[in-house]
């Protein structure tokens, strides 16, 4: 095995460029390590291959090289590398205070709690929906050129902390159409075939392992690790769980693999999510386990992902996220009482309205549909009381009335209170407010 010392060069088989090695960013247990390293002032990472088929691995980035990113998501090859019998490639140094592990997502991260401790924390929900709708959407444009990354998992994702786009490293193992993949996958990332050895890594793989991935990101546990997993077992415990005898701890039609009962957060989370939510999880978990062509694809995840977050709200003691067509009354991790926040809706306008947060503003197409989608209201805090209110930001004046028959007129700027009983007039359309509270 090659391992580079830190101050050795190393130089591109074209000559091009000439690298010198800062220092060991990753010890590889799988294919290679990865080095940080330096041309001029020009920061970069290489990837040093010490297992594998090298005429294989150049063939895979000659074709990586050749093909072009598909998108800022992906770290590339640059340059082709070669230090005695290895083979490696110089790319895009992805690191830095700015970004995270992808690892986040399932496991939270340490923040100072003061006097020298740390607390782990989970990131907040809205955030991790960005995140993963920035991997369906890296994923989806591969996908739908058939072409499958096959290793797809937490440990190859890095997170932006500034915008949430993501970063996804060792693209090397990207295959498309019948070419022969260069690695298998990850146990619990990898579908039970694969795993198996009964079937070769493509793009379903990625469909699967996204699932598995924003599963474990919201739900907070693998979807194939339940109770079975704790029980007596004559083989590798990995292999039957994930690969010999998976069942979804979810499955609506067997319940031999439920999640233990000290995993109360993974059940009652589950509970409370949404049927469309639900119903494509066990799609690719039950119906999609065997067959990848049932699975959900990577387009249709963004999809549900987008209405995941339109559709929660969060616990005003405690953050959790719940979900507007969910039916319970208190939350279910500090058992306070649920508020949803207030809808502002027009009556006949064929939409759904939209939720008053501080801060959101409101358009002529939230309320009525309206395609040219003007800008009506932003919710804002009343300098006057201090209570949220909406700000006139249109140019069209609002006529308020209350039950009691009182009426004022609203003109740009001007913020009008928030009445239960109120009704507001715009132009040939009535709005109404519904619901609980504001947060």
């Amino acid at each position: 095995m090659v391992r580079l010392k830190i101050n050795q060069k190393i130089s591109s088989e074209d000559g091009a460029r000439e690298f010198t090695v800062d220092s060991l960013i990753h010890t590889g247990s799988g294919q290679g390590d990865i080095y940080k390293v330096h041309s001029g002032k020009d920061i970069y990472a290489l990837k040093l291959f010490h297992t594998g088929d090298q005429k294989r691995i150049r063939r895979q980035i000659d074709i990586l090289r050749k093909r072009g990113r598909a998108s800022a998501a992906f770290v590339h090859p640059l340059y082709v590398v070669k230090e005695g019998d290895a083979i490696g490639y110089v790319m895009e140094y992805v690191g830095g205070e700015h970004y995270a592990d992808g690892f986040i997502l399932f496991n939270g991260e340490e923040v100072d709690a003061g006097g020298g401790n740390t607390v782990r924390v989970e990131i907040p929900f809205a955030q991790k929906i960005a995140v993963l709708y920035n991997i369906a959407e890296a994923v989806k444009i591969l996908y739908e050129a058939d072409i499958a990354l096959s290793d797809l998992k937490f440990e190859n994702i890095k997170i932006n902390r500034n915008d949430f786009s993501v970063k996804i490293l060792d693209t090397d193992t990207a295959i498309g159409g019948k070419s022969k993949p260069i690695v298998s996958g990850t146990i619990g990332f990898m579908p039970p075939l694969t795993m198996r050895g009964e079937e070769a890594p493509c793009i379903y793989n990625d469909s699967y392992a996204l699932a598995v991935m924003i599963f474990m990101s919201l739900i907070g546990g693998h979807p194939l690790r339940g109770k079975r997993y704790e029980e007596p077992c004559t083989t590798n415990i990995d292999t039957y769980v994930f690969a010999t005898n998976p069942v979804y701890i979810f499955n609506r039609k067997d319940n031999s693999n439920r999640p233990l009962p000290s995993d109360v957060r993974i059940i009652e989370r589950m509970k409370k999510y949404p049927k469309y939510f639900t119903d494509a999880m066990h799609e690719t978990f039950v119906d999609g386990l065997f067959d990848g062509k049932k699975r959900v694809e990577p387009r249709a995840w963004q999809e549900i992902l987008e209405r995941l977050y339109d559709d929660h709200y969060l616990c005003m003691h405690c953050g959790e996220e719940h979900f507007f067509e969910g039916t319970a009354k208190n939350c279910n991790v500090c058992g306070a009482a649920l508020a949803p926040p207030i809808k502002l809706v027009c009556e006949k306008g064929g939409v759904a309205g939209v939720h008053l947060f501080n801060g959101t503003e409101i358009f002529s197409g939230d309320l009525w549909g309206d395609p040219n989608n003007y800008p009506l209201f932003k919710v804002t805090v009343s300098p006057y009381d201090k209570k949220y209110g909406l700000q006139c930001v249109g140019g069209q004046t609002v006529n308020l009335e209350l039950k009691n028959g009182f009426k004022k007129e609203f003109a740009r700027g001007d913020i009008i209170p928030i009445f239960m009983d109120a009704v507001l007039k715009v132009g040939k359309y009535t709005l109404k407010f519904i619901g609980g509270i504001i947060k």
